[in-house]
């Protein structure tokens, strides 16, 4: 095997590790999506609670993304 294919190897498998990642937090936010739901239907939440905590997130989010990219 030359070292070319063992870098090929290397992608494929950090692709593969990737896809699953994306995937796991796919399922991930559907869960949180269900689960926010549910809380707000039985009255433990009430949806301004969980738009205000979406909000949150996705600041802290985009305040990682700018943090990563500098």
């Amino acid at each position: 095997m030359s070292e070319r294919d063992d870098m090929d190897d290397v992608d494929d498998a950090q692709d593969e590790s990737d896809e699953q990642i994306e995937q796991m937090i796919v399922e991930n936010g559907m869960l949180v999506h269900t689960l926010a739901n549910l809380l707000v239907q039985k009255g433990v939440l009430k949806q301004e609670e969980i738009e205000a905590e979406m909000d949150r997130l996705y600041d802290a989010m985009e305040s990682f993304e700018d943090a990563d990219e500098e």
